[in-house]
Formats: C-alpha cells, sequence, structure tokens
C-alpha cells in the first residue's frame, strides 16, 4: 500500500482537520455572489503551520464551484506576472485564439508578403487582463491567490488592489486570497495604501488541537487501509505538539517502519528521526542569515529552557544569561519576532516559535561524533 502521509511544503493532506471553518466561510462567500466581504481573505501563520496547504484548499473550493484560479507569489513581481502571465495563459486556455489575429500572409516567388500572429494589446493594465478573463465566464468567477505575501513589493500590491477594488465596484465576480508570514503580514496591514487589506477576512492560524491532529493520523491511515492505534496516534500527536507538518511526517515514517497496524513502538522509534527532520527542513533555513547577536540570543533562550523546562523565556533570565540589561535586548527581540523565529508570550516574556527550535539550537552546539 502506498503511504498516504504527505510531509511536502504546500501539498494538501488526504485528510484535512482542524481549519474546516475556514473553507466552508469562503464556500458560503463565492455562493453568496459580489459584495460578500469573505470574499477576500488573509492567512497568516508561523513556518509550517499550513498557510500553503490551506491557500490551497481555498483554490480547490472555487474550483470545485467552476472558478479559475490565477496564482502569483510575493517573491516575484506580482502584477507583472499576473498581467503578463498568469492571467494570459488562463485565457488562452479558455480560448486559444483569443489573443491573436492574422495581418498578412505569403504567397510563394510574389515578393516577400510575411504571415505573422501578433498580440491585440503589447501593453495591457492588469484590470484590462482581468475584465478579458471574466468575459470569457459565464456563471462563474476568478480566484487571485498569492502566496508569501509578506515578501510583496507595496507598490506592486497597491495596484493589485486598486485594480480588485475596481472590479468589486462593477460587481465582478473576482476573490482575492493572500498567506504569508505573521509579523510580514502585519507590517503589510499597516501601510498607509493597505486598506483593502485591513478589510479582509484575517485567519492567524496555530497549531491544530491534538484531538483534530489524531483524526488526520487516523482517518489518513484507515482511508488507506491500515490502522493506527488509538493511543499510537494519540502519542504521534503529542510529538507533533499540533504543527501540521510533523503530523505529516511523523505519519508517514510511523507508516513506513511498521509492517501492519501503526502501534506505539513504531512511533516512538520514529520520534527522533521526525525532529532530525524537521530540523533540517525547517530550522536550519530559517537560521541561515540571523546576525551573531541574534543568534546569542536564541542560544540563551535554548539554555534557559533546557534549564528550567519552561517553554516561556523571560527578559530577566535572558538579560542574567548574557549578562546585559533585559532592556537593551528589545531590538534583538523584536528583530526576531519579525523573523518569526520567537513569538511573545506574556508581559516580558517570549518562545520559539516553531516546535523543537530550542532542542535543534542545543544540538547545534555539540560536537559530531564520527565513528
Amino acid at each position: 500500500m502506498p503511504n498516504p502521509f504527505r510531509p511536502t511544503f504546500g501539498a494538501s493532506p488526504r485528510v484535512w482537520a482542524g481549519r474546516e471553518a475556514v473553507i466552508d466561510e469562503f464556500h458560503r462567500a463565492l455562493k453568496n455572489g459580489p459584495g460578500d466581504p469573505h470574499r477576500s481573505v488573509i492567512i497568516s501563520g508561523s513556518r509550517g503551520i499550513g498557510k500553503t496547504v490551506l491557500l490551497t484548499e481555498l483554490e480547490d473550493e472555487a474550483k470545485r464551484q467552476g472558478w479559475i484560479v490565477v496564482r502569483a507569489s510575493g517573491r516575484e513581481g506580482m502584477a507583472e506576472t499576473l498581467t503578463n502571465s498568469a492571467i494570459p495563459e488562463a485565457i488562452e486556455r479558455l480560448d486559444p485564439e483569443s489573443d491573436r489575429k492574422l495581418t498578412g500572409f505569403n504567397i510563394a516567388g510574389l515578393g516577400g508578403v510575411r504571415s505573422e500572429l501578433t498580440e491585440k494589446d503589447s501593453t495591457p493594465r492588469l484590470v484590462t487582463r482581468l475584465h478579458e478573463l471574466l468575459g470569457k465566464l459565464h456563471g462563474t468567477g476568478v480566484l487571485l491567490t498569492i502566496d508569501e505575501v509578506q515578501d510583496a513589493n507595496p507598490d506592486e500590491l497597491t495596484q493589485i488592489a486598486v485594480a480588485y477594488q475596481d472590479l468589486v465596484r462593477d460587481d465582478a465576480e473576482i476573490a482575492l486570497a493572500m498567506a504569508g508570514l505573521t509579523q510580514g503580514v502585519n507590517k503589510l496591514l499597516d501601510l498607509p495604501g493597505a486598506t483593502f487589506l485591513r478589510r479582509a477576512r484575517h485567519y492567524e492560524l496555530g497549531p491544530l488541537t491534538l484531538d483534530s491532529a489524531t483524526t488526520t493520523l487516523l482517518q489518513t491511515a484507515g482511508d488507506a487501509g491500515r490502522v493506527f492505534e488509538l493511543d499510537a496516534a494519540q502519542a504521534a500527536s503529542r510529538i507533533t505538539q499540533g504543527y501540521p507538518y510533523l503530523v505529516q511526517l511523523v505519519g508517514y515514517l510511523a507508516w513506513e517502519e511498521a509492517d501492519g497496524p501503526i502501534t506505539l513502538d513504531a512511533v516512538e522509534a520514529v520520534r527522533g528521526e521526525a525532529i532530525a527532520r524537521l530540523g533540517t527542513q525547517v530550522h536550519q533555513p530559517s537560521l541561515r542569515d540571523v546576525p551573531p547577536r541574534q543568534r546569542e540570543y536564541l542560544d540563551a533562550m535554548a539554555h534557559i529552557e533546557a534549564q528550567t523546562g519552561r517553554a516561556q523565556i523571560t527578559s530577566k533570565d535572558l538579560g542574567v544569561a548574557l549578562d546585559r540589561p533585559s532592556t537593551s535586548l528589545s531590538d534583538t527581540r523584536g528583530k526576531l519576532i519579525e523573523r518569526d523565529l520567537i513569538v511573545p508570550a506574556g508581559w516580558g516574556e517570549v518562545e520559539f516559535a516553531q516546535p523543537y527550535l530550542g532542542e535543534y539550537l542545543r544540538n547545534q552546539q555539540k560536537p559530531r561524533r564520527i565513528s
């Protein structure tokens, strides 16, 4: 039997649990017609929490209702990509001859009369392209999705906002869904030209409940023809701490470990590998460009966490560990929050944004044993 778990970033799980309310609300918004405020959506959260997966689920919901989905990323020229690539490609799929016309022809031996195909509009605006795409549809609409929106150029975001609001005013069948890291999204919301973002339905994703994580494990394995024993699924959920990527990863590794039903022994056997893979695939990339002063702060947090057994680290403890006044650490703290490496955890307290980051930092400082 093929392994049904999908520990790949952005890949939709075979069983969806814990985010149904978002999808249901978006389903109703598309059904309700132009003007529903929930047709514009922002999804924020930390790395690996399932933002891109949820964005994909919203795309799938739109497709089920016959809508066309057009994608862009905040890491590239969004407005240009939409105007010159993504939307024209969607139009081409709907009507292969839509953007071309015959301008001439060749007759052999009559002196080079040329035949060529040219674009109707060489410098279109985004709103023009969208109107053209919407004109090809009958009874459905267009969903624009933007991933990694925290990296978006504010000027390009403004272009998209102007086009989107123009279409909304015309009662067009249009919707917009965006996803990005929490702090980056919050900064965008504070921009002077981001009024339309502040009006969008904003979902900040947190970890799944342990019950939702357990349900995902049980049902995913069950639907694929194998039993995931209840005590094993509950133990796996505790290991994952409700972190969606880890749910899929622990499920995947436990499936590979077990010959038959997935037992508690199989789950315990893969715990170390799951946490190690999380470190390689999530923690290592996120730490790559961290400056030394910020890395000192993180290392101090990791050691305090190990000494106290508490996830919440106080500014006072950090000041003692780093031998600096706690008030002098606020700038470093703010920059690490912006990097999505730590999050506020109460008055004067912080904690790591992802599970096992402290453990990863501590293990990095140990000498590697070579046999």
